[in-house]
């Protein structure tokens, strides 16, 4: 790991507006978060060096990485800085309308990369993760882009760099990214104690987003005005729902019981503000695969901020057992902030 950048003028009026952003949302950083909002403005206001690349910050799920970016992101010069979210950067670049017939998909790739990042000094991706590797080959040629066009580029993840596309036999292919990251990037651990998320907040926080959903235990719900369709997602349907508006009810089989990927998932988010998921099953016999779609819905509506509603047999207080710890744990963070009700609670 690089030697921290001095702490500059800039660097310090970088953190005084990093923390007036964080303290607007009326968040106050413990000792940790201040010590990396410290360490972050130093190494983002010196930006790249052939040294120093970028920072790498990761720790459990709720202990405020995606706080701090954001704010970040917010205290920083518009026009040359940017923020994604990292499986659906790459589904844009991928995007079926970006290709040109009989065009090779790494073209693709390295065109969408020079239109996304063109005139960036910044850029910082949220969940930098891979588990397949596909992904993890997109993964090593953004850090080698960033690297050959003196782009700063900020990483939180969940897990730390040696775990990476955490399987025997791939994680060869990411050794060197690994490696670089290892040796150029400032890597920071936000391990507290505290998961910020599971903790009580005011009325006015679930009004909208991800935080208006439920999970309902025992209760089913289909309206009666709404019309049951197909719909239609690339060259495929999913289906019957029932939509009204910008809301859809659609069936757990339906979404996870199918062989359906990210891709499609981003795609349907696209679509409808308010998700209704109805009928899913006990979880502590949940078959594998629907268990990681199912996994892999609650982080996609988790970070678009999609309100959704979930009618469940259970409380899903085994949703994961198959999973690792890490994913896990960030699977209970963000179930905690659904509204939680039970049958009984309701009178019914």
């Amino acid at each position: 790991m690089p030697s921290l950048p001095p702490i500059t003028a800039p660097a310090r009026e970088l953190e005084a507006r990093i923390l007036r952003n964080i303290e607007d949302h009326e968040v106050s950083p413990d000792t940790q978060q201040k010590r990396l909002i410290s360490i972050l403005s130093s190494a983002a206001a010196s930006r790249f060096s052939d040294e120093h690349h970028g920072a790498y910050i990761y720790g459990p799920p709720g202990r405020g990485k995606t706080l701090i970016i954001n704010a970040l992101v917010a205290s920083s010069p518009r026009q040359t800085t940017a923020r994604f979210h990292f499986h659906e950067f790459f589904q844009n670049l991928n995007s079926p309308k970006n290709r040109v017939p009989g065009q090779r998909l790494g073209a693709i790739f390295s065109q969408g990369l020079e239109r996304e990042l063109k005139g960036l000094k910044i850029l910082v991706f949220d969940e930098f993760h891979c588990t397949e590797p596909g992904d993890a080959m997109l993964m090593v040629r953004l850090v080698k882009y960033c690297a050959e066009h003196s782009i700063f580029l900020v990483a939180t993840s969940n897990y730390e760099p040696d775990r990476l596309l955490d399987d025997d036999a791939f994680h060869h292919l990411v050794q060197p990214t690994i490696a670089s990251i290892r040796e150029n990037f400032t890597v920071f651990e936000l391990d507290g104690s505290v998961d910020y998320r599971t903790l009580a907040v005011d009325g006015e926080a679930c009004d909208r987003g991800y935080r208006a959903g439920t999970l309902s235990v025992g209760v089913t719900a289909e309206p009666s005005n709404a019309r049951r369709e197909m719909i239609r997602i690339g060259y495929d349907e999913i289906g019957p729902a029932c939509v009204a508006d910008e809301s859809i009810w659609i069936g757990f089989d339906q979404l996870c019981g199918t062989r359906r990927n990210t891709a499609d998932y981003l795609e349907l988010v696209r679509r409808f503000t308010r998700w209704h998921i109805t009928a899913v099953p006990a979880t502590r016999d949940l078959p594998m695969d629907e268990e990681r779609r199912l996994a892999n819905v609650l982080d996609i509506f988790y970070d678009r901020d999609i309100e959704l509603h979930l009618y469940t047999a259970d409380g899903l207080e085994h949703l994961g057992s198959s999973l690792h710890d890490t994913e896990r744990d960030r699977l209970a963070s963000r179930l905690a902030q659904l509204q939680f009700i039970e049958l009984e609670r309701m009178g019914l």
